[in-house]
């Protein structure tokens, strides 16, 4: 099992744990330019020990994930360690990316246990690029890419385009697009699917693309290449 220690220089126990227990580890403060030199498949677990709560932290974990599938597509477990969350912190950092949330207080035994839980599903290797007629999605830089230019993509935007160039053609269903986008306990206004909609359908238009997303009256929505 090797780890990687991201955030908080306060992890001076963290770190006992995971040598009294064999655990190789690396640790650092923040990724920057670092990002780049992570070889594919090394690490098997991130634990992201965070210093700040809710939206601030949420936001440093969607940075965190881009910068870390910038260069392998790796989907690597991040367990967040925190002193402080609130419920609805929580839910942010979850739907942010996160694979597990830890709050203090907390046994080291408990810590341990949910890196080998998240170890064991291993990296999910996807592919960076996703493309679908003159439309490309870079999913390590979060960017779309057609023929006129590219534009970067906020998460939930990304989110959307991603899953309908993982089903061209398809017809997804208002309740699919609110579960895999919004997870199906969030809240859930009923117009923030057509909102974020209009906002992708204007980046398509802004970068010169012949992608377009329709409306299945009655049933849902398809992309059209």
């Amino acid at each position: 099992m090797r780890v990687l220690l991201l955030g908080s220089p306060n992890h001076d126990k963290i770190i006992q744990a995971l040598r009294k227990e064999r655990y190789l580890y690396d640790y650092m403060e923040t990724l920057g330019k670092d990002a780049a030199e992570i070889p594919e498949g090394l690490y098997d677990v991130c634990i992201l020990l965070a210093d700040q709560a809710g939206r601030q932290l949420a936001m440093q974990l969607s940075s965190t994930l881009c910068a870390l599938r910038e260069e392998s597509g790796a989907a690597l477990p991040i367990l967040v360690v925190a002193s402080h969350l609130s419920a609805r912190d929580r839910i942010q950092v979850l739907d942010a990316g996160a694979d597990d949330v830890l709050t203090a207080p907390f046994l080291m035994g408990e810590l341990l246990a949910r890196v080998r839980a998240l170890g064991r599903r291993g990296p999910m290797l996807q592919p960076r690029l996703l493309s679908a007629g003159d439309l490309t999605l870079d999913r390590g830089h979060c960017m779309l890419q057609s023929r006129e230019g590219q534009v970067r993509l906020s998460g939930k935007e990304m989110q959307i385009i991603e899953l309908f160039l993982l089903h061209p053609g398809q017809v997804l269903s208002r309740t699919t697009l609110q579960q895999k986008v919004w997870g199906v306990d969030n809240e859930f206004v009923y117009n923030n699917i057509e909102v974020y909609l209009s906002l992708v359908r204007r980046k398509l238009r802004a970068i010169g693309s012949e992608v377009a997303i329709h409306a299945e009256r009655g049933v849902g929505y398809y992309l059209e290449t």
